[in-house]
């Protein structure tokens, strides 16, 4: 049973700890019940479409100075004729 005592404002009550009870939080859990959370922790949970539709994803694109000069050359060129033939 807890004991009841009157706190600072009129009519509120605060609940001291139960001896018997605090006992209790020495107590260790069952192995399986361990080994059954550590598993289910382990475990990686099934991804729903929402979340896979949701992840973020990232594109590299390594070039080097040269071919982005290549790049820069062979567009201006496919602009030029690109141009010149629309006349």
């Amino acid at each position: 049973m807890s004991r009841l005592s009157q706190g600072p404002g009129a009519g509120e009550t605060i609940e001291h700890p139960i001896e018997e009870l605090s006992a209790l939080r020495d107590v260790d859990p069952p192995a399986a019940l361990v080994a059954r959370v550590m598993t289910r922790l382990a475990e990686p949970r099934p991804v729903s479409m929402w979340h896979w539709l949701r992840r973020p994803f990232a594109i590299e694109i390594r070039l080097s100075p040269f071919a982005i000069i290549c790049l820069a050359l062979g567009l201006g060129a496919l602009f030029v004729i690109v141009g010149a033939n629309m006349r």
